[in-house]
């Protein structure tokens, strides 16, 4: 029994010093990584090609099956660009990405940065900023764009932005384990966000997102800088939500969800209004679901139509 003890441990050893096992194994433990570095790469790659193509022509080349954008709602992306005013042609969009998510199982992810968009009208550039929120799902093994929304800011962003690996693991690190994540359903990342719309209601909204985001959350509403940790994020969200919805009653219209392969991460979008004021907005969530049981937003971003 001892020599076969050692002739196993042996064989191990010799597996292990392969350099082809040696390789799977540093890509396995490096995986994260690896998703983080292939959703950089898939960035700057449309980045670059707005600049040379035109983003318009750009963009078309990037959308995935069901893609969206956000006019007055969410609409079908490619129709939408392909009827594009032919008088955005020579307009130019420049965009960095400084924070990435993704999720466990690498078939979904989230880039975010700052944008200047470029446009020439009677004779004069005209020059606005804002943040970009993408997201990503793997199509045939290749990044494609499912859902793109802007929001802007006055003033000017700077571009010259890095996006860091160790500010995504601290939000991977929230994520449940894959124990906790197997027998995860659509239907309750869609009943979370049911839940998230009531608590701005008896809560507001600062208090809702506080209770339902992460503690390393993003927030992007428009004419602020993004709401970045928990305790901004709510202040954030607060300020644009309460100070516009005041006792108005919230409603949501939802308009679609998907959650990863791996149930740790998903995305819900849509509307909200509320009752008896102008009160319009798109939204897109990011979400994790926790080591509570519950899942908790990410990333969120609004912007009013």
């Amino acid at each position: 029994m001892k020599s076969l003890q050692v002739a196993l441990l042996a064989s191990v050893a010799f597996l292990a010093s392969s350099p082809l096992v040696a390789q799977q194994v540093v890509e396995q433990a490096d995986e994260p990584a690896q998703i983080w570095r292939s959703l950089i790469e898939t960035d700057n790659k449309l980045a670059e090609r707005s600049r040379i193509q035109g983003f318009n022509q750009a963009f078309l080349s990037t959308f995935g099956e069901g893609a969206v954008v956000f006019r007055r709602g969410p609409v079908e992306a490619e129709g939408t660009y392909r009827a594009v005013d032919p008088r955005r042609g020579s307009a130019t969009l420049e965009s960095r990405a400084n924070y990435i998510g993704f999720s466990r199982a690498g078939d979904l992810g989230l880039t975010t940065g700052p944008y200047r968009y470029t446009m020439e009208s009677d004779g004069e550039l005209r020059r606005v900023h804002g943040h970009f929120v993408t997201i990503w799902r793997k199509f045939d093994n290749e990044w494609r764009m499912v859902a793109d929304i802007t929001v802007r800011v006055p003033g000017v962003l700077s571009l010259d932005v890095e996006a860091n690996l160790r500010e995504s693991e601290q939000a991977l690190a929230e994520s449940a384990p894959e124990s906790l994540t197997v027998d995860n359903t659509l239907e309750s990342l869609v009943a979370a966000e049911e839940l998230f719309v009531r608590a701005i209601n008896f809560r507001g909204g600062r208090r809702a997102m506080l209770r339902y985001g992460l503690e390393n959350q993003r927030i992007y509403v428009p004419g602020m800088v993004p709401g970045i940790g928990s305790e901004a994020g709510g202040v954030v969200y607060g300020a644009f939500m309460d100070e516009q919805v005041a006792m108005s009653l919230v409603t949501h219209q939802p308009g679609g969800a998907y959650m990863a392969e791996s149930g740790d991460v998903g995305y819900t979008y849509g509307t909200m209004s509320a009752d008896g004021s102008d009160f319009s907005v798109n939204y897109l969530r990011f979400w994790r679901f926790t080591e509570s049981g519950e899942w908790k937003i990410a990333v969120e971003v609004v912007n009013p139509f």
